[in-house]
Formats: C-alpha cells, structure tokens, sequence
C-alpha cells in the first residue's frame, strides 16, 4: 500500500482520520487522551480505530495504552499536512 491509498482509507472514516491526525500531532498519546480529545462517548470506537490504523501500519504501542506514529504512518502525515494544512505540534 502506498501513501496515496493509506490517505484514501484514512478519509472513508472521518473518526480514523481525526485518531490518526492526532497521533501524528503528539508524541505516546493515550487512549484516555484520545478519547477526550475526539469526543467519543464510548471506548469501543477508539479502540477498533487504533486497531485498525496499528493493523495498517501507520501507528504503534509506544507503551501501556499509548500509541505513536510509525515510520510508515510519519510519509502518511507529512503528506496530510501539506495537503490540508495540518501542523504538527
């Protein structure tokens, strides 16, 4: 998979793409953090989207609970930013 088909799943969830930008944005975030930031009601959608992006490659567990972009997930993000105007922190 390339970046350009990473974007793509990335946009076909809107929640995803806030997870993932926001990982890019911070260093070893937590899902407690996450979940606040996003606004989720729940654990569940948080956990399935960490999930899903961690199977995809573009984050990792950074520690207990916290997760980091990956090598792969870092070309993703720079791409992101510079199409959308993302900064990063």
């Amino acid at each position: 998979m390339g970046v350009k088909d990473d974007i793509r799943w990335l946009k076909e969830v809107n929640d995803r793409l806030m997870l993932f930008i926001e990982i890019g944005k911070e260093d070893d975030i937590g899902v407690k953090e996450l979940k606040e930031v996003i606004g989720f009601d729940d654990w569940w959608p948080v956990k399935n989207h960490l999930e899903d992006l961690e199977d995809r490659g573009l984050i990792e567990e950074s520690g207990e609970g916290e997760y980091r972009i990956s090598e792969e997930g870092k070309k993703v993000f720079e791409s992101l930013s510079t199409v959308s105007g993302i900064e990063s922190v």
